[in-house]
């Protein structure tokens, strides 16, 4: 937070706790545009035969997929309904092999019901963890932190509200995140032709 408030003067007199909610915001929003392979999760569970809801991980956002870790069924991976009337519009449900499910609340829920006990993988996108305590350290790795400091920034800005200094914020937060984008390219592309090479 100090970093913040150090960005738009010292202001002494804005609450602690909009400062708080302010920086968490930046961290989310800077968490959506950061690489995919950071909100990416897995969760392992097991059925229980005749019980078709698993409860969902405290961190979830969306789902990404849902399979076995052991082929027990034509198809490894379970198909997504979106829509939980789908389900409900079914009324009975048999129990067999598993092969869709959707979600509910904190819930997902199997369809047919589990007929024995299965290892299943869930592949989840996950919400950021909130900073708390000022010692807490973003959930992104170090070079992408000053973009959580810059849009900070720019929030708080326009919560003073000051909309010049915020707009100038915001372009070196653009800025900031373009250059980190091409950054991560080049580091795919290799261009220093470090590679991986199979000889026969």
């Amino acid at each position: 937070m100090s970093h913040t408030t150090a960005g738009i003067g010292h202001r002494s007199d804005i609450p602690r706790s909009i400062v708080s909610f302010l920086v968490n915001e930046a961290l989310s929003q800077v968490y959506t545009v950061a690489p995919h392979s950071w909100q990416e999760k897995l969760a392992i569970s097991s059925t229980t035969s005749g019980e078709n809801r698993v409860f969902l991980p405290p961190d979830f956002m969306e789902p990404i997929s849902l399979s076995y870790l052991t082929d027990i069924a034509s198809t490894r991976t379970l198909r997504y309904t979106p829509d939980p009337a789908t389900f409900d519009a079914k009324g009975f449900t048999p129990v067999s092999v598993p092969e869709r499910y959707t979600i509910y609340s904190d819930w997902l829920e199997l369809w047919p019901s589990p007929n024995s006990a299965y290892s299943m993988q869930f592949r989840y996108k996950s919400f950021t963890t909130d900073l708390i305590e000022t010692t807490d350290i973003p959930s992104v790795s170090t070079d992408w932190r000053y973009a959580v400091v810059l849009k900070s920034r720019q929030l708080l800005a326009e919560w003073l509200p000051d909309q010049g200094f915020a707009a100038s914020l915001q372009n070196r937060y653009l800025q900031h995140v373009a250059t980190l984008d091409s950054d991560r390219a080049k580091r795919q592309n290799d261009p220093s032709g470090h590679g991986v090479r199979v000889i026969y």
